[in-house]
């Protein structure tokens, strides 16, 4: 009996030492591939903006950036999104927990970050053009700093709902426009391209402001179709 029990432990050690040696080539191999990039990577974006982009009047899981990263999942280059986005926030106007564009790109911003989404903001309204452009500029110089080296800055100006666009709403734009060309930043314009003012009945809920369901989904194609350019 001894020399059996001995035999089956023997076996049983050599099949734990297999066992190792597989799973330990197994890492070796996996971190292999991953160095070579042969492994499906995942592009960190940071969203930055206001209740446009948080789901507010419908909910966060059917925003715009949720719904972004859904329809990425199929890329060779899977997005993760962190939505920094804050209700009632601006460039130069603090939101409701207190913080600009700049300070959320201050405290969701990194070294991972491959890709910094700007998006609006008509909280803007009351500040000068030279406020908003210095303040962006700021922001847009901070995300640059604090990202990865080969980062894409893209700005989204704000949308309008009217035709034609309410001229402070432009203002803001054209100054927007001015901090993304001094930045090296993508700037795109919603006011000139449309996107919202035909169809708000669709895309805007009763309150007149904040997105429907639908109109994040229209928002969340736009913006894919923004990161392909």
């Amino acid at each position: 009996m001894a020399s059996s029990d001995h035999a089956r432990s023997t076996r049983r050690g050599q099949t734990r030492a297999i066992v190792v040696t597989i799973a330990g080539i197994a890492l070796i191999v996996f971190a292999s591939v991953a160095s070579a990039g042969l492994l499906p990577s995942r592009e960190r974006l940071v969203v930055v903006g206001d209740s446009l982009s948080t789901g507010l009047g419908t909910s966060a899981a059917a925003s715009w950036p949720v719904l972004l990263e859904r329809a990425e999942e199929s890329g060779p280059e899977k997005l993760e999104v962190v939505n920094a986005a804050e209700n009632g926030s601006g460039y130069v106007t603090p939101g409701d927990d207190g913080d600009t564009f700049g300070a959320e790109v201050m405290q969701f911003v990194n070294e991972d970050t491959k890709v910094v989404l700007f998006f609006g903001s008509d909280n803007d309204l009351g500040s000068t053009p030279a406020q908003i452009t210095d303040a962006a500029t700021t922001a847009f110089q901070a995300a640059r700093a604090k990202a990865a080296p080969d980062a894409r800055l893209i700005v989204v100006g704000p949308p309008a709902y009217t035709i034609p666009p309410d001229g402070d709403l432009v203002s803001i734009r054209d100054a927007l426009r001015t901090a993304a060309d001094r930045s090296g930043a993508a700037f795109v314009d919603p006011i000139t391209e449309v996107w919202i003012a035909e169809h708000t009945d669709e895309l805007i809920g009763p309150d007149g402001e904040h997105p429907t369901a639908a109109g994040h989904e229209r928002l969340a194609q736009l913006m894919e179709n923004v990161l392909e350019r």
